[in-house]
């Protein structure tokens, strides 16, 4: 969907392609104040280095992005939720 192009006000960002790959794109589909939901933030005993690095270069990207507001929340299997601020 996000390929096609077009803006969106709420994405949940769950498959590979739209947090661990794609981020980039994931952000830039949201509208101003447009909602961003990221779920596995929270590393499992059995991830292999690859899955949290993956995981960790998400977090810091979500954390850092001056175009976001974000705030961790320690929920099911660790949950970061951004809003996009105004152009």
């Amino acid at each position: 969907m996000l390929a096609q192009g077009g803006a969106f006000d709420l994405i949940f960002a769950d498959a590979p392609a739209g947090k661990w790959h794609g981020l980039d794109r994931t952000i830039a589909a949201l509208v101003p104040h447009g909602m961003l939901i990221v779920d596995d933030m929270t590393p499992l005993p059995d991830w292999t280095d690859s899955q949290r690095d993956a995981q960790e270069r998400v977090r810091r990207t979500l954390l850092a992005a001056p175009e976001l507001t974000s705030v961790e929340l320690a929920c099911g299997s660790g949950v970061i939720l951004s809003v996009r601020g105004s152009p």
